[in-house]
């Protein structure tokens, strides 16, 4: 199996081109869908996708970070992508209460000290353990 590509889902439905003999089709992707293997119907390759809504790309990004929030110690969270205009992160679930709608928080990154420097975020959703902050203006 190839590694994991991306792709744009547009009104709940993606075009999978296939990597290996580039065949097209069309797919529904239900709304809570990230990750996926598809088929391709005409080769039978098996292709993990990852699914992006955003209007811009996002960038995948692993790595631990710390989120300051301005009244606790800082958070362990993970990283999950990045883009232009915000990024995602899951956050442990005993955290998860010290982050609301709303809030304004900032990350530092021990690994790459600019990736967030000077960099304020809003976070805008929580599902679960999954947030996701933009940046502020």
């Amino acid at each position: 199996m190839a590694k994991t590509k991306t792709f744009r889902v547009e009104s709940g439905r993606t075009l999978f081109k296939c990597p290996i003999c580039q065949s097209k089709r069309m797919y529904p992707i239900p709304a809570a869908v990230r990750q996926r293997s598809l088929r391709c119907d005409k080769c039978g390759e098996i292709t993990r996708c990852t699914f992006n809504r955003r209007l811009e790309e996002r960038e995948q990004q692993f790595g631990l970070a710390l989120l300051q929030t301005g009244e606790s110690a800082d958070l362990a969270v993970e990283l999950a992508d990045i883009s232009l205009r915000g990024v995602g992160f899951d956050i442990h679930q005993r955290d998860a209460a010290k982050v609301a709608v709303g809030r304004r928080v900032s990350l530092k990154c021990p690994w790459n000290p600019h990736l967030f420097k000077n960099t304020r975020f809003i976070v805008r959703s929580i599902k679960g353990q999954r947030v996701g902050a933009e940046k502020e203006q």
